[in-house]
């Protein structure tokens, strides 16, 4: 009885340190949103435990970083005025706001070192995706008259 309550503590921890591993890596490949769904999906239950702890941190990051790089490539097709950046301009605001709303479920999220809340910076991103979608239907009204002509 005593090796079996040991086997199956073991394979809990095995599994366990798994889950994070596995979130560390696809944070250290740039799968930013990869990692987030991990950290979310663990965070689901249980959310202040001491063993949640390293996703608390790891989403708090893999948000940061992939909130950071879609603000870039917006950036720069803003720049490059492209009507033809419509529609990638349009998505990248919707999966901005789409991850905001997959983490704010979740919050607060305790750090019991530091003694304090993640920290998440949140927009409101709905007067650029209004716009975004505008431009983009115009774009495709456009690009269709063209080719019924």
């Amino acid at each position: 009885m005593q090796k079996i309550t040991l086997l199956v503590s073991i394979l809990f921890l095995a599994l366990s340190s798994c889950g994070v591993k596995t979130t560390q890596s696809l944070l250290s490949d740039g799968n930013y949103d990869g990692a987030i769904d991990r950290a979310v999906e663990a965070l689901k239950t249980k959310k202040d435990s001491k063993g949640k702890q390293d996703y608390v941190y790891l989403l708090e990051e893999a948000f940061a970083k992939a909130k950071d790089r879609d603000l870039r490539n917006l950036d720069l097709m803003i720049k490059e005025a492209n009507v033809a950046n419509s529609e990638r301009i349009y998505n990248t605001y919707l999966q901005l706001n789409n991850r905001q709303e997959k983490i704010r479920p979740l919050l607060p999220l305790p750090l019991l070192k530091l003694g304090k809340n993640a920290s998440f910076a949140f927009e409101n991103y709905s007067d650029q995706i209004v716009s975004s979608k505008n431009a983009l239907s115009k774009y495709l009204y456009e690009n269709a008259s063209a080719l019924l002509k």
